[in-house]
């Protein structure tokens, strides 16, 4: 099992926290609703008993749906919607849809992936470039959208983003390309004050099969 880490308190234990929200009562946004990792984590969110799953989806929309009806059918209520994770138009316009229908986000988790260059060591700076603006700089960009609902809530919050492979990271940090994170935790430690002060907590989960990301996402946003 995966053991949920919060990599912005080392410093501070109490710098960043959610407020607790009984289970019943949470809205879970996951990203990447039509792929494996998004799918197993908003399924094992729905089993947990969270009280509304919204899912996103890029352009695998027919599983996200399909997901869409059978978490409907376990009698939680579940939102669709496609959203471009690198674009923050196309996210803000998503999440002002979420909060318009069920009036609250209390966690966020961004599972939306891409796939990495069989060969990232020799890719060229584009392909790499490409990978990253998905894996990486995507999350920060919709935690960084989320946060403003979640302050206003004032019930605090929950943002889980999912680290990148080990080889990845040790091959994005021989590369000298000024700007480009290297790791989720980089690109969204910029955040950490604000969180701080809208009582949020930021999460990053390391590499993992999506069962058990799942298992982890779970523990982290039921207790």
């Amino acid at each position: 099992m995966i053991t949920p880490t919060n990599d912005f308190s080392s410093n501070n234990p109490d710098q960043t926290h959610h407020v607790d929200v009984p289970v019943a009562e949470k809205v879970c946004l996951v990203t990447g609703g039509g792929q494996e990792r998004g799918m197993a984590v908003a399924e094992a969110l729905a089993r947990a008993g969270v009280k509304t799953i919204a899912l996103t989806y890029a352009e695998d929309r027919d599983p996200a749906h399909e997901l869409y009806v059978k978490i409907q059918s376990m009698g939680v209520g579940c939102l669709l919607a496609k959203m471009d994770v690198t674009d923050r138009k196309s996210v803000r316009q998503v999440l002002l849809w979420v909060k318009d229908q069920v009036g609250q986000i209390d966690v966020l988790v961004n599972a939306e992936q891409s796939e990495w260059p069989d060969a990232i060591g020799t890719a060229s700076p584009g392909e790499r470039l490409q990978a990253v603006g998905v894996n990486i700089r995507a999350q920060a960009l919709t935690a960084d959208e989320v946060l403003p609902f979640m302050s206003i809530q004032r019930t605090g919050g929950l943002v889980v983003g999912v680290g990148v492979q080990d080889e990845i990271t040790d091959a994005l940090n021989a590369f000298d390309e000024p700007g480009v994170p290297v790791s989720v935790a980089a690109a969204i430690s910029p955040m950490r004050a604000l969180a701080a002060s809208r009582q949020v907590t930021l999460s990053v989960l390391p590499f993992g099969e999506p069962t058990t990301l799942a298992e982890a996402v779970v523990e982290l946003a039921t207790t």
